[in-house]
């Protein structure tokens, strides 16, 4: 992180993240998938959708693939530096309360979006909550281009003098 900076691994989090959802979003659109007889039994799957002339498409190793990429652009990134960016960008003063709300937060929003994905899948199909990830991975690049301030090398000082002076770091340019 400190060698290649917080806002680049952002970046490339951010696009990793953001092709391996585009890719299932498409993979999952454009392949047919079995339907199960319920929304409440997911392990139970018919085959009422293929007749019996047609086969079922070969199982494919993309979805292990994709799912690869994604998690290592989000290990990569998006999974540690947020929290080091959010020790970093807090002010001392509101930092104990900040970050437990901030945690409180991050716990709410990965429910919210567990039951969201059932739900989306359940109800359209398995693209929809993969199209949604993918907006997300737009909005988080464009969130990282427009408000996320490269902190590396700085002193939480400067970082804290960052946000308090509209924007720019002034006291390393003292230190000349």
């Amino acid at each position: 992180m400190d060698r290649a900076g917080r806002k680049v691994l952002l970046y490339t989090s951010s696009m990793l993240m953001f092709l391996s959802s585009l890719t299932f979003t498409m993979y999952s659109h454009v392949t047919p998938c079995l339907t199960p007889p319920s929304p409440h039994n997911l392990t139970h799957y018919t085959h009422h959708v293929y007749d019996s002339l047609v086969t079922p498409p070969e199982p494919s190793l993309v979805p292990l693939f994709v799912t690869i990429v994604f998690i290592f652009g989000y290990a990569m990134g998006w999974g540690p530096i947020t929290w080091l960016l959010m020790a970093e960008v807090l002010p001392l003063v509101a930092r104990g309360v900040a970050s437990g709300l901030c945690v409180a937060v991050s716990w709410l929003t990965a429910f919210a979006v567990t039951h969201a994905f059932m739900y989306l899948a359940d109800t359209y199909s398995l693209y929809i909550p993969y199209l949604c990830f993918t907006v997300v991975c737009v909005l988080c690049l464009l969130f990282t281009a427009v408000c996320v301030p490269e902190t590396q090398g700085r002193s939480l000082e400067e970082i804290e003098n960052f946000f308090r002076t509209g924007r720019t770091f002034t006291i390393s340019s003292l230190r000349g």
